[in-house]
């Protein structure tokens, strides 16, 4: 239940507090560029890519630590190639597992 905290400000926000204004600003035009598959589809994978991203770090956490990382993540000083990193493995991650049966509802 810890982790709908974290999840429902990611999913709701779309990263928005997450992620210094002009980043949000490259990654809403990413999430535009998709069309409406953007912020209802590729929005999940770009989270993905995130908890990837930061994997290192958060296995080396304790639960109550990995909930503040994940509410707080060290992205101030972020850059915009940081921000393209992950949208790039966004992207993989969406092309390799879109169409996976697995991940479907039915």
């Amino acid at each position: 239940m810890q982790l709908v905290q974290f999840a429902f400000r990611w999913m709701n926000c779309f990263l928005m507090r997450a992620l210094p204004m002009p980043l949000i600003l490259r990654l809403w035009d990413t999430y535009m560029a998709e069309g409406t598959d953007g912020f209802s589809v590729f929005h999940i994978y770009l989270c993905a890519a995130f908890l990837v991203h930061w994997s290192a770090r958060i296995r080396a956490l304790q639960m109550p630590e990995i909930l503040l990382f994940l509410q707080h993540l060290p992205t101030d000083t972020w850059r915009l190639s940081d921000l393209e990193d992950v949208i790039a493995q966004a992207f993989v991650y969406r092309s390799l597992y879109e169409n996976s049966h697995h991940l479907s509802d039915t």
